[in-house]
C-alpha cells in the first residue's frame, strides 16, 4: 500500500489514540467539611467535640476531616456535607478530596489503616450528631498505606447520590472513619478540600489506571493493520 493510502488510516489511529477531544470533568459542588470525635469518658460511640470546625476547635484550621485514633481516648471522624441546591442527577460522580495531613491534627502519628466511607442524609450543618448517624450507602473503602500529602483520593458516589436526589435531600453527607472496631490507639490520617466531581482524580498511592477504552484500542488495531500491510511488501533476507 502506498504512503498517500495508507495516510488516511494512520490519522484515524493518531485521533483514536488522544486527538480526539476529551469530555471536560467538571466540579458539581464543594464540601462543607469538619471532625468529630467521641470521649472514653462517655459515651462512646456518639459524638462529643469537634476537632475541626468553623469555630476554631483547638486551634485547628476549619475544613479537615480527621480520621482515627487520638492517644487511646478518642475516635475521631471526618465529615463533609454537600448543598444539593441545583445539582441534578446528570451521570458520573465521585467525592474527591486531598491528603492534608498523613497523621492527625493534634500529631498523633500516621501509617497505614483502612477507612471506610459512609454516606449520610446531611443538613448543610456542623452537628456532633453526624459521628454517628445512620448511614443511607456504603460507599467503599480506602487505605492509607502510601497516601503522600497532596495525593487525591476519588470514590464513585453517582449512586449514592442519585438516590439522595431522588428522595428531595436538601445535603448529601459524606464520614470518613477507621474500619472495623473502635480504635482509639490507632494512627489518624487528615484531609482536605472536599468536593463532588464529574471524574475520578485520584492520585498517587491506590489508584487503578484505566484499561484503554475502545476508542483507543481501535487506534491500536489500525496502527498493527498498517505494520502488517507495510510488513508484508518487504523482502527479508
Amino acid at each position: 500500500m502506498s504512503t498517500n493510502a495508507l495516510r488516511p488510516i494512520l490519522l484515524a489511529a493518531a485521533l483514536a489514540l488522544g486527538a480526539a477531544p476529551m469530555a471536560q470533568a467538571t466540579l458539581i459542588t464543594n464540601g462543607f467539611t469538619f471532625s468529630v470525635a467521641d470521649d472514653f469518658g462517655g459515651p462512646v460511640g456518639a459524638g462529643t467535640h469537634f476537632h475541626s470546625n468553623t469555630g476554631g476547635a483547638f486551634g485547628n484550621p476549619a475544613g479537615k476531616a480527621e480520621v482515627g485514633g487520638f492517644f487511646g481516648t478518642e475516635e475521631v471522624r471526618g465529615l463533609s456535607e454537600y448543598n444539593l441546591a441545583g445539582v441534578s442527577a446528570t451521570g458520573p460522580a465521585f467525592v474527591s478530596f486531598n491528603v492534608y495531613l498523613d497523621n492527625g491534627l493534634f500529631g498523633q502519628g500516621g501509617g497505614p489503616f483502612l477507612i471506610d466511607v459512609y454516606a449520610y442524609k446531611g443538613n448543610n450543618l456542623e452537628d456532633l450528631s453526624d459521628f454517628e448517624v445512620a448511614s443511607t450507602a456504603f460507599i467503599g473503602s480506602f487505605s492509607t498505606a502510601g497516601l503522600l500529602v497532596g495525593d487525591i483520593v476519588s470514590l464513585d458516589v453517582n449512586a449514592a447520590l442519585d438516590a439522595a436526589l431522588g428522595l428531595g435531600d436538601a445535603s448529601f453527607g459524606i464520614r470518613l472513619k477507621q474500619h472495623g472496631s473502635r480504635d482509639p490507639f490507632g494512627p489518624a490520617y487528615t484531609f482536605d478540600n472536599f468536593r463532588l466531581t464529574t471524574d475520578n482524580q485520584c492520585t498517587g498511592a491506590g489508584c487503578v489506571v484505566p484499561e484503554p477504552g475502545p476508542l483507543a484500542m481501535l487506534g491500536l488495531g489500525l496502527l498493527g493493520l498498517c505494520v502488517r500491510r507495510r510488513d508484508a511488501g518487504v523482502v527479508r533476507a
